[in-house]
């Protein structure tokens, strides 16, 4: 028995421009309000289709989905509302939805007219009084337009054709819809009633319209009373829409609802087709496939046993076949395969795929899972229905090409990148409230930092786990007003997008599953449903993920491969002593999973000696092992410090490995297999509630398990214990099959790092090259690899880093700030023709208009002109010479004149030749470099600065406190609950250091703290605690008390400066040079104390100046240079 009425315009939150209520909110107001139907209809896009659909099948009424579409027509748009009315009506609307997209102008996303009305099989058309087109006419009164509107849709529509009307005020119709239901139901069109739904209640109207400003960028009291939304939108009762509807137009509602009955497929999953050969099944082709590829690998590998690894073949194959995934797999093998023909590296595997003998045979992964331990059903679960799910990398600069070539062999209507949605989340929540009411930026600043960074966490959690926030909301009024306003937006819809890997192929139009949204980032088209929806639908995901480190892989080999052809790295040995001793040292930047501080510190401790260890290390480094003592346990008992115990005699051949240590989830699977005799499948169903911590489900589970060890003759109170210690570290349990195969990328870019240093670093930085705050940390390294690096220079770099013939790497020019490719690229084809001789030259040859005076002036900061003139003729006439260029190469073009075969034909203007310190000189570095390239700047200020200051390298824990004149290299700020904590990166010419800062401190003083500044830091040094498990290398950080800027500290901290003079010096004083010292004195300045030698005689006298002084400035320091040399002076 169906209602007796039926909302048939509501809005979510999906349709972005407006509409505020989430899909399950609007059927549980559905069923609150007594309605066995609701429609959902947002604003041109089905975002919310799938949920909105299976919430209402759950609930118990019947969903019915629709589109509220804007229309072109001639005379600018309207609007219309389509419902679906069976399956086949939907994928119309899945069309015109897409089109939209496709077809939208610059002015709005629409939906021809005329596309409309040829697509209106299976849908029910309401065309709105309010619409643009009818409302226009009735107020005109425009009778026989009127009727010509209504015909036109109704010879399209026929019988399910209605005119909606809609009413926002106690004294009923309006003028104008009230005639156009008039001339309907002259031409027997039955009018429907809408009240176009955005909101809930009365009182979301402020939070609707709230939405609006933030995604219009406007002001909220510019958008509270927009007469486009009336208060009065919000989800009524038939009774309330009574006052001011006919019984027979709310009536007609119920006749609308039943037109519509739209059922969608459950647990259905559409693979496109592959092709075999005639006569054979997929199934049939894929064994075929498998088994010959393991009766070659059993060949070539004549130590394995066979039976083995038949069976474990053959117990694969049947569960896959049995599930219906021989396309599948069959598909990923086939783009895998294309892939690697063209060269385009691919990734050993990632996820739990590794673990599938099968997709190894397939050559879709790369690691022998029967080798390294991995298991099939952690894959792939035969009892339970689970999708097969292969997380494929691919090189970074290929994965485009693979997503290509499935589009063409598949179709591109078939196939499709899945898309995303950004919704408004704690944090940017509380920041667009607080700009929509007009307060100050800094103001929601403030409350944004009051939630905890934790990931995903929701508003109402971060009000109850932060006190001041809760304090703050209690006690200021403009807080609680922007607190109140964000709650009720958080989780709304914000943006759309497009995932970072997933991709849809479906068997026939994509259009039968899903409508597609236009990516404006990535100019392609991607799903409106997402990653999780695509898969309710039927539709299989693959995933085709950018692997950075691939590319690096890549182009090291092939520049290895030039000065060693017979290179390859599918040969290389993994027991190599070498290897494992670069890891141990801890000289792990650039090495894939292995190069972060805290993971160089597990690894020191570590010392990992074989192939398991870097497995393990990959698994173990995460919040859970670390923090739970996983990983002091596996360290200590590998390194002999704590002997290995097994809480059974049979986990021994599960942990034998890790050390009697769960790392694994496999291993949890393993353990109830040999303990409780669970099958792999049931144990991997233990995994995951172990995993969820489900109080019931676990209870049920154990008596499972006690009751299988008992029957093994395992006492039930060994196997509680034992069942209790599983599940405490199931949680922390890492995906092997993933692990295993990281650890195998770590290892190729370690040995890499270890024999062939030189190219493996200049990969590395030639990948990080357009982001310059990467580069330092790789530029350090090479010193610590004894590789040279040189500077840039315009006769020998080329865009990228490379490697030449001395084993050396040139800079490249692409990485210094502001320079692009094109132009270098343009810069080494001239190059080719001869070395440039001088900027005369340079600029006579090559067109510098393409490089323009930003990339000319990075060059020339960087010294990539030193070669050919001087750093400062270089930095003070580029622009001269890119103006001669611009004038030659443009005389040139317009080929008014025998043009310039001679140099000297370029004219250069003048220009002021400057003269640059060495300090400004570093400055200039760093900015074209982005960090100091050729000196630390703590190099030239140590002698600037009070002996008694020591360097980082000196540094040993100490209850006094140091001053240590630092470069801050990086600085972060970590939120925990409600403390804040800031910690710096520091470093000098000897070494890097870590700095805890008060908050206190860091907030007096905020301006210092920045990256690239240099300061005096003040504090005292004590051991790190962090790394108080490293017995053999304990740490040491700075606790700050006070930062300096380093003017200020040079006077603070120095009492004299102690020049010495040698007699022939003390003759160049009386010859005048005096003169120029005595232009120095500064009365406000620090002592100055006359050290006279004389060498001949070995003897040397003290003498102090009573009534000269002199100030600690950088120019003063630069005289005393040229009177005195560096070496002659010293400070106290």
């Amino acid at each position: 028995m169906m209602s007796n009425f039926i909302h048939l315009q509501t809005k979510s939150h999906y349709s972005i421009s407006c509409g505020l209520p989430k899909t399950n909110e609007i059927v549980d107001k559905a069923v609150e309000k007594g309605m066995d139907a609701v429609a959902l209809a947002d604003k041109n896009t089905f975002f919310g289709l799938v949920k909105f659909y299976n919430y209402a099948v759950k609930k118990g009424i019947k969903p019915i989905c629709g589109v509220d579409f804007d229309v072109k027509v001639p005379n600018g748009y309207t609007n219309v509302i389509l419902l679906a009315k069976n399956k086949n009506g939907l994928e119309n609307l899945f069309k015109l939805s897409t089109e939209s997209f496709v077809t939208t102008g610059i002015e709005k996303r629409s939906v021809p007219e005329e596309d409309i009305l040829k697509n209106s099989a299976d849908l029910v058309c309401i065309l709105p009084a309010s619409s643009t087109n009818i409302k226009n006419l009735a107020s005109k009164k425009e009778k026989e337009l009127i009727e010509a509107e209504l015909l036109k849709y109704s010879d399209a529509f026929k019988d399910n054709f209605f005119l909606g009307a809609t009413c926002f005020n106690d004294q009923g119709y309006d003028q104008s819809t009230s005639y156009a239901s008039n001339v309907a139901h002259e031409k027997n069109i039955p009018v429907v009633a809408l009240n176009d739904v955005l909101f809930l209640e009365k009182e979301d109207h402020l939070a609707h319209q709230a939405k609006v400003a933030i995604n219009n960028s406007t002001l909220l009291k510019d958008e509270i009373d927009n007469p486009v939304v009336s208060n009065e939108q919000y989800f009524k009762t038939r009774e309330q829409l009574s006052a001011t509807h006919g019984d027979e137009t709310l009536n007609n509602t119920i006749e609308v609802g039943k037109l519509c009955n739209v059922f969608l497929e459950e647990g259905q999953y559409y693979l496109p087709s592959y092709e075999v050969q005639e006569g054979k099944t997929l199934s049939e082709h894929l064994e075929e496939l498998a088994k010959n590829n393991l009766t070659d690998y059993l060949q070539t590998n004549a130590e394995l046993d066979k039976n083995v690894y038949q069976e474990r073949l053959d117990k694969e194959l049947k569960i896959i076949i049995e599930k219906g995934y021989p396309g599948y797999f069959l598909i990923v093998m086939d783009f895998v395969k294309w892939a690697k023909e063209q060269e385009i590296p691919v990734g050993p595997g990632r996820g739990s795929g590794a673990g599938s003998l099968v997709a190894y045979m397939l050559s879709i992964t790369a690691l022998d899972p029967i080798e390294h331990g991995l298991l099939f059903e952690r894959f792939l679960n035969p009892e339970r229905m689970s999708l097969p799910d292969f997380d494929i990398d691919f090189c970074i600069e290929g994965r485009d090409k693979v997503i290509e070539y499935v589009q063409n062999k598949y179709g591109v209507d078939s196939v499709a990148q899945i898309g995303t949605l950004g919704t408004m989340a704690a944090r940017g929540v509380t920041r667009d409230v607080t700009r929509i009411l007009g307060k100050p930026y800094g103001f929601g600043d403030m409350i944004a930092k009051m939630i905890p960074l934790t990931p995903g966490i929701k508003l109402t959690e971060a009000i109850d786990e932060s006190p001041e926030l809760k304090q703050l909301r209690k006690e200021n009024e403009e807080a609680a007003e922007v607190l109140e306003l964000s709650l009720k937006l958080e989780g709304c819809a914000r943006s759309i997008g497009k995932h970072a890997a997933g991709v849809v192929i479906a068997p026939n139009d994509i259009h039968e599953f899903t409508p597609l949204h236009y990516d404006v980032e990535t100019n392609s088209m991607a799903t409106q449903l997402d990653m999780y929806d695509v898969e309710e639908v039927g539709l299989v995901k693959f995933d085709f993920l950018g692997l950075r480190t691939l590319t690096v892989i890549n182009n090291a080999v092939k520049s290895v491969q030039k000065v060693n052809p017979e290179f390859n790295l599918n040969n290389i040995s993994y027991e190599d002593a070498k290897v494992f001793s670069l890891l141990s040292s801890g000289k792990t930047k650039g090495i894939f999973q292995l190069e972060s501080s805290g993971m160089r510190d597990l690894i020191k401790r570590m010392k990992p000696e074989n192939f398991s260890d870097i497995t393990a290390l990959v698994a173990l480094y995460r919040p859970g092992p670390l923090n739970s003592g996983m990983a002091d346990d596996y360290i200590n008992r590998k390194n002999g410090r704590e002997s290995i115990a097994y809480q059974h005699p049979a986990l021994k051949k599960v942990l034998n490995e890790t050390y009697g240590v769960f790392v694994y989830q496999e291993q949890v699977m393993e353990a109830a297999q040999v303990l409780a005799s669970y099958s792999l499948g049931d144990a991997d169903n233990l995994r995951r509630a172990m995993g969820k911590k489900k109080a019931d489900v676990m209870e049920a589970e154990k008596s499972v398990f006690v009751e299988g060890c008992d029957n093994n003759s395992i006492g039930k109170k060994k196997a509680n214990e034992i069942f209790d210690n599983i599940e405490e570290f199931a949680g922390y349990g890492f995906n092997k099959s993933h692990s295993a195969a990281y650890a195998l990328i770590a290892y190729q870019t370690a040995f890499l790092k270890t024999h062939y240093p030189s190219h493996f670093i200049a990969s590395v930085l030639s990948s990080e090259q357009d982001k310059t705050d990467k580069l330092e940390p790789h530029v350090k390294d090479c010193a610590l690899m004894e590789v040279k690096i040189l500077s840039p220079n315009i006769n020998s770099s080329h865009p990228s880093f490379i490697v030449n013939n001395n084993d050396e790497i040139e800079y490249g020019l692409g990485a210094l700030k502001d320079v692009g490719r094109k132009f270098i690229e343009e810069v080494c084809a001239e190059r080719a023709n001869g070395r440039f001789t001088s900027l005369m030259d340079f600029a006579s040859r090559v067109d510098l208009r393409k490089g323009g005076i930003r990339s000319l002036q990075s060059m020339a900061k960087a010294g990539a002109f030193d070669e050919i003139c001087s750093r400062d003729e270089a930095v003070s006439s580029v622009r001269s010479y890119l103006e001669a260029s611009e004038q030659k190469f443009k005389s040139k073009e317009s080929a008014v004149m025998e043009m310039f075969a001679e140099q000297s034909d370029l004219k250069v203007s003048g220009y002021k030749l400057e003269s640059f310190s060495e300090s400004e000189k570093l400055k200039l570095e760093l900015e074209s470099f982005g960090f100091y390239y050729s000196k630390h700047p703590v190099t030239l200020l140590r002698k600037t600065l009070s002996s008694r200051i020591q360097p980082i390298s000196k540094l040993m824990t100490t209850t006094n406190e140091k001053y240590i004149p630092a470069l801050i290299n990086h600085k972060r700020i970590v939120k925990k609950g409600t403390n804040i904590f800031v910690f710096l990166e520091i470093s000098d010419e000897t070494g890097t250091i870590d700095v805890s800062v008060p908050i206190e401190l860091h907030d007096e003083k905020k301006p210092l703290f920045k990256e690239n500044g240099v300061v005096i830091i003040k504090g005292t040094v004590v051991a790190d605690d962090y790394r108080r498990g490293n017995y053999e290398d304990v740490g040491i950080k700075i606790r700050a008390t006070d930062v300096i800027p380093i003017e200020l500290a040079r006077s603070t901290l120095t009492s004299k400066i102690r020049l010495d003079v040698s007699r022939k010096q003390l003759k160049e004083l009386g010859n005048g040079k005096f003169q120029e010292l005595k232009a120095l004195n500064d009365p406000d300045g620090i002592d100055v104390v006359l050290n006279l030698k004389d060498e001949d005689l070995n003897i040397s006298s003290e003498l102090k100046v009573d009534t000269f002084k002199v100030s600690l400035e950088d120019s003063t320091f630069e005289k005393i240079n040229e009177i005195f040399g560096e070496e002659n002076y010293k400070l106290f």
